[in-house]
């Protein structure tokens, strides 16, 4: 069986060859080409907004939007998420703690109940 399969990979490199040969190009049964760029069966590309899948050599649709790239992630500066002085005091006049909450990327802060 391991004598067949060399032979078999044998051939088909001396196929790949011979075609490199006469016409520059040669790729595996299985891939699809999009863009100038090789897939290998079963990956995914966005073409037109749409997802394609690669098929046996063939790109076949998915109905479905490609899917944006997430969010930037947000640095949040430490320093800015740090009651003041003057918020702190503002908050000690009502028996409160300055509080600090995260919210949709900034830092909120707030007079809250003392724990």
């Amino acid at each position: 069986m391991g004598r067949l399969l060399r032979t078999l990979s044998f051939l088909a490199l001396a196929s790949c060859v011979m075609l490199t040969l006469s016409n520059n190009v040669c790729f595996a049964i299985s891939d699809c080409i999009y863009s100038g760029v090789n897939f290998s069966d079963g990956a995914v590309a966005c073409q037109s907004g749409h997802q394609f899948r690669c098929s046996n050599g063939t790109w076949r649709s998915l109905d479905l939007p490609c899917v944006s790239p997430p969010p930037a992630s947000i640095v949040i500066d430490p320093a800015a998420c740090n009651c003041t002085v003057e918020e702190v005091k503002n908050c000690d006049r009502s028996a409160q703690a300055c509080c600090v909450s995260l919210e949709s990327g900034h830092c909120v802060k707030r007079c809250c109940e003392r724990r």
